[in-house]
C-alpha cells in the first residue's frame, strides 16, 4: 500500500484509499481467521469498495468508447485515414500521459480524478477536431500540408478560444 513519494505538500493523501483498506482486510482475514477459535467465525459484512470499483469500470468503458466514436465520426467526416491517425493517437497517448503523472504524484484513481479525466478527454477531442478542421480547410483551398498545418494550428487553437469574424 505503499505510494510514491510525491514532490507537493497538498496533493496526495497519505492514507490508502477504501479500495485499498478493503483489499487489504480481504488479504488479512485469513490469517486472523486461523487464529481464532473454531467456535467464532468471521466473515465479511460490508465492502465500501464495490460501487467505487463500479464506478471505475464504467468510466472506463466510457472513455473507450468516447474514443472509438471519436475517431469513428471524425473518420467519417473527413474520410480519411492518415488525417484520422492524429485524434486516434493524441487521445489515448494524453491519457497514458495523465494516468503517468498521476502516478508519479502519488495521486490515486478517484472519483474526483475521473471526472478531471474525462472532462479533459473532451477538451483533447474538442481542440483536436477543431484543428483538424482547419487544417482540412486549408489544405483544400490549395496550401501545402505543412504550411496547412502551421496556419490551421496557430488560428485554430486561438480563435477557438477567443472567437472573432476577423480573417
Amino acid at each position: 500500500m505503499e505510494r510514491a513519494p510525491s514532490p507537493w505538500p497538498f496533493s496526495a493523501s497519505p492514507t490508502p484509499t477504501r479500495v485499498e483498506v478493503v483489499d487489504a482486510i480481504k488479504a488479512a482475514l485469513p490469517a486472523i481467521t486461523v487464529q481464532l477459535p473454531a467456535s467464532v467465525s468471521v466473515s465479511l459484512m460490508n465492502d465500501n469498495s464495490a460501487p467505487i470499483r463500479a464506478a471505475v469500470a464504467d468510466v472506463q468503458f466510457t472513455l473507450l468508447l468516447t474514443i472509438g466514436l471519436v475517431i469513428l465520426v471524425i473518420y467519417l467526416f473527413l474520410g480519411k485515414l492518415l488525417t484520422t491517425a492524429i485524434p486516434a493517437i493524441a487521445v489515448p497517448l494524453s491519457i497514458l500521459i495523465a494516468f503517468g503523472a498521476m502516478y508519479v504524484l502519488g495521486y490515486a484513481i478517484d472519483n474526483m480524478s475521473l471526472l478531471a479525466l474525462t472532462l479533459s478527454v473532451g477538451l483533447v477531442v474538442d481542440d483536436a477536431i477543431v484543428m483538424l478542421e482547419n487544417i482540412v480547410h486549408h489544405i483544400e483551398k490549395g496550401e501545402k500540408p505543412m504550411a496547412a498545418a502551421f496556419k490551421g494550428a496557430a488560428r485554430g487553437h486561438l480563435h477557438h478560444h477567443f472567437p472573432c469574424r476577423c480573417r
